[in-house]
Order: structure tokens, then C-alpha cells, then sequence
């Protein structure tokens, strides 16, 4: 009898304490069912969706499917938009609240968001740049990748040989023979055609800009003598070939490049601390030389980039 006596005392206490969490939990929850969730940032996962969007280029997509894919396996809820073009429609996105994550680069989201400030090689220095232009917009980075893609100056190699140039300053010479081809808002950035025209660092005065798209489009036009400079990527896979050189960018125009995670400052908050060790378990497991393979992978042997990326989850043991 004493023994079912506190048996039945101990089933009572843990109902009290039940129905106590259960109080607790419906105190500032987001959802209308149980209320168990811990949105403060250190406890369960939020319900809350969280929508990455990609940029419009392959290496893009791929980063944005393995970012989404392994956080959805760790439980969160994801939904991956369809590509918002560059940088000028996604950050919009990012302040009206129709996006909640994007992955970035470090230098190119600076100098989007902060133009007139000093790009830098060191990795370091890009990244502080990016957090203290982010704090205006109501955004937070997480930690920065070692994996790098920067944007490049390129030239088909025949045709650097030919005319003997190795840096972006040997091109001033010859600026009146040079077309300059780019992904369209390469015009207006001061990481591209407005820092190569700048009087202040290289004042190169190009032949003309020829809009292109982004992608294998910038290699097949140098190909074809459409354009004798692209602006493209460390990482883009007609490099490996040998068949193009990145030039030296001897005047420190172009800033490091690493990859980083972009948020609205709050779905960090809703999602807390779960949602940074995912997200920064990823970044620590890329390394430049995956960028390439997945590049490789898109652009040439035309896989999907959602295919790409859960073989990479996989092969990484992250899936």
C-alpha cells in the first residue's frame, strides 16, 4: 500500500510539473498547437520556416541546397525560393522579410552594401567590414568559410601571352582593343567596371562593356574573341583547364571573397543557437577545392545543383 501511495504521489507531482512546463511553453510561443517550442535562442528549434533564396548563378544554387538540405535534416523547417538574380534583388528580399537566409561572399556583400568602404585581401578585415554594414540593415553574418571564391579578372591565356599581360595594369596600354564582358551588374559595382575605371586605382578606359551572362556565357565569349577580359571566379572550372589566367590584381581591387551565411537578424534570435551550429558546421566542413568540383559538376557536366549537393552532404558525412 505505502508503495502505490507513492506511486500515485509521483504521478501526481509529475502532472503538476506538466502542466507548469506546458503554462511555460505557451508563454510567447509563435505556434497554436502544443507551445513547446523554445524560441530564446538556446532550446528546442522553432516551427517557424526558414527561406533561402540563391543568387543566379550555379555555384550559388549548390551552396544554397547544401546549407538547406543539411538544415532540414537537422530538423528545421526550409523552404529554398527560386534564384532573385544578383545581389540588388536579394537584399531587398532580405529587408522586406520575404527572405530569411542567403550564403554569401564577404567582399562582394561589402561592397554591396558598403561602397565606399576600403576592400581588403585579409580575410579578417573583409569580414568585420561585412558585420558593421550588416548592423544598418538589420542583418548578422555567421561565421565565415575558409572556402573562397573571388571574383577574377580573366583573359583566354593565348591571348595574355600574345600581348604580355599578367596584371590588370598591363591592360591600361592596351585598353582601346579590350572589350570587358561581366554579368550585367558588374557596370555599376566598384568591385568591377567602376573600380577598373577608377582614376584612383587602375583608370582603365575599356573598348567597351559587353553585359553577359554569368557562367560558362563569359568563357565561350573570350572563346570567340566577343570580349578579350572577363570579370568571373577564382573557382570557375574553364580555369582549371589552363586554357584561361586570372590576372594579378596588383592595385588590391578585389577584396577576399570567403563564403558566408547572411540572416535577418530575427530569425537568429527565433531559431537561436541550434540554427548557428548547423549553419556554422557547414562553412567549417567547405573548402575551396569543393567549389570547384561543384562548379565542374553544374557547368560542365550539367548535374543539378540540388543532386550536387547531397552527394557533397553525403561524401562529407554530414547526411
Amino acid at each position: 500500500m505505502k508503495f502505490k501511495r507513492r506511486r500515485r504521489a509521483l504521478i501526481a507531482l509529475v502532472m503538476v510539473l506538466g502542466l507548469l512546463a506546458g503554462a511555460c511553453g505557451d508563454k510567447g510561443s509563435t505556434s497554436s498547437d502544443d507551445g513547446g517550442d523554445d524560441d530564446s535562442g538556446g532550446g528546442g528549434k522553432s516551427e517557424e520556416t526558414i527561406r533561402l533564396a540563391p543568387q543566379d548563378f550555379a555555384e550559388s544554387k549548390t551552396l544554397t541546397e547544401v546549407y538547406g538540405q543539411y538544415l532540414e535534416a537537422k530538423g528545421f523547417n526550409i523552404e529554398i525560393q527560386p534564384a532573385k538574380g544578383f545581389r540588388e534583388e536579394v537584399y531587398p528580399g532580405l529587408r522586406d522579410d520575404k527572405i530569411d537566409m542567403i550564403i554569401d561572399y564577404t567582399g562582394s556583400a561589402a561592397g554591396e552594401l558598403d561602397p565606399d568602404g576600403q576592400p581588403s585581401s585579409d580575410s579578417g578585415e573583409t569580414y568585420s567590414r561585412l558585420e558593421a554594414a550588416l548592423k544598418d540593415e538589420g542583418l548578422i553574418a555567421y561565421e565565415y568559410s575558409n572556402a573562397e571564391d573571388k571574383n577574377a579578372l580573366v583573359m583566354l591565356k593565348t591571348f595574355a601571352d600574345e600581348n604580355g599581360i599578367t596584371t590588370i595594369s598591363d591592360i591600361k596600354p592596351l585598353q582601346d582593343q579590350i572589350v570587358l564582358g561581366g554579368a550585367a551588374d558588374c557596370a555599376t559595382r566598384t568591385d568591377c567596371l567602376l573600380g577598373y575605371q577608377d582614376p584612383a586605382i587602375y583608370g582603365i578606359t575599356f573598348k567597351e562593356f559587353k553585359a553577359l551572362e554569368y557562367g560558362p556565357a563569359l568563357t565561350a565569349a573570350l572563346d570567340a574573341n566577343e570580349v578579350q577580359a572577363a570579370q568571373y571566379q577564382t573557382t570557375a572550372p574553364a580555369i582549371e583547364t589552363g586554357d584561361f589566367v586570372v590576372l594579378e590584381d596588383d592595385k588590391g581591387l578585389l577584396s577576399a571573397d570567403n563564403i558566408v551565411p547572411v540572416l535577418r537578424g530575427e530569425v537568429a534570435v527565433v531559431h537561436g543557437d541550434d540554427l548557428k551550429e548547423a549553419v556554422d558546421a557547414v562553412s567549417e566542413k567547405l573548402t575551396t577545392e569543393d567549389l570547384i568540383a561543384w562548379n565542374v559538376a553544374t557547368d560542365v557536366d550539367k548535374e543539378e545543383p540540388a543532386d550536387v549537393a547531397e552527394k557533397w552532404l553525403e561524401d562529407s558525412g554530414l547526411l
